[in-house]
């Protein structure tokens, strides 16, 4: 009986043992070195930046509605352009200018958001959103490697769907690293607005859509072992490749003929000018020359012409400046067109 318990305890003592063993070597496995830790810090800071550069791009008049949206969707799927984790990642709604913390009913998908903002965020041709006062936290290890970024976020444009100004406010954005061969991996989880709560909170990974599964089997996965065999284009992949590069490429017929309509107009304005300004110059120097004949001490030709030849000269640079741009009209076209 007491052989039976001694063994029994013995037994119990070696599995704690074990575990206390595998413990310490997860322990070991997840610890980061100092420069792991200041890689992941300034990748995050990056893709905060890359956040702001994205909010910039959309609110931009220049860009047409497929740009935006080809941008918008980059930036949640897999792809180079890739700023969040998945199309799961949730932001707490800033976009309405009233919302200035966090309070129920904010949380927003981030495929919403994005929409939500270029819908209702007034476009123009500066830049209107700027990220100051960027701070970013030591690196800490829950089931992964996570840091968070604190900053003030500026929105200096207006809202077409509220009159009340935007007003500068405290934000956090949280991201996941992972190890990929011997580089770090890093991409936004979550956007809130920051508060003594989400400062503290331990992030969760959002989870993925099935598209996003799906595309995501199709490619390396984003956390790649070194066993890890390259990923083999498919003729599907190329075909699909081939099709997205055409759509994003294909001319643009309705603004190569207007970039054409207006250089022709430019063209003909500045040959119009050009022409006034030599026939106003060679009259006003043929009635000079018969000045000259009939007074003894003549003015020179600019005193005796003006205000005329200031008119000739100044049509004559007009039309010269207007003819070169013009051809900026044209070759402009030439690009929309190939």
């Amino acid at each position: 009986m007491k052989t039976g318990m001694k063994n029994s305890f013995e037994w119990r003592m070696a599995l704690l043992l074990l575990g206390l063993m595998g413990a310490t070597l997860q322990a070991g496995a997840q610890a980061l070195t100092r420069r792991d830790a200041d890689e992941i810090r300034v990748l995050a800071r990056e893709k905060v930046k890359g956040l702001n550069d994205l909010l910039n791009a959309i609110a931009n008049e220049d860009l047409s509605n497929y740009e935006r949206r080809y941008l918008m969707m980059n930036s949640y799927m897999p792809s180079n352009d890739q700023i969040f984790i998945n199309d799961g990642v949730i932001v707490e709604d800033d976009v309405d200018p009233k919302h200035k913390s966090s309070a129920p009913g904010l949380d927003t998908p981030i495929e919403k958001y994005l929409s939500n903002f270029d819908l209702f965020y007034v476009k123009s041709e500066t830049n209107t959103i700027e990220f100051t006062n960027l701070v970013v936290s030591d690196v800490k290890v829950d089931k992964y490697p996570f840091v968070k970024v604190f900053y003030t976020q500026h929105f200096k444009g207006k809202s077409n769907k509220d009159n009340t100004p935007y007003t500068p406010i405290a934000r956090v954005a949280e991201l996941r690293a992972d190890k990929s061969g011997n580089d770090w991996i890093v991409f936004l989880t979550r956007i809130a607005f920051n508060s003594a709560e989400s400062a503290k909170s331990v992030p969760v990974t959002p989870k993925p859509s099935a598209t996003y599964d799906s595309l995501q089997r199709q490619k390396e996965p984003v956390v790649s072992k070194a066993s890890d065999r390259p990923p083999v284009a498919k003729p599907e992949d190329a075909k699909e490749g081939e099709r997205v590069f055409k759509e994003l490429n294909k001319p643009n017929a309705e603004a190569a003929a207007n970039a054409r309509k207006w250089g022709a107009i430019k063209l003909g304005a500045g040959v119009a000018a050009l022409a006034f300004g030599a026939v106003t110059y060679s009259m006003l120097n043929k009635d000079y020359k018969e000045y000259k004949k009939l007074i003894d001490n003549p003015e020179g030709l600019t005193s005796y012409a003006k205000p005329g030849i200031y008119v000739s000269v100044g049509a004559a640079a007009v039309g010269l400046g207007v003819s070169l741009t013009s051809l900026f009209d044209f070759k402009r076209a030439k690009q929309l067109s190939q």
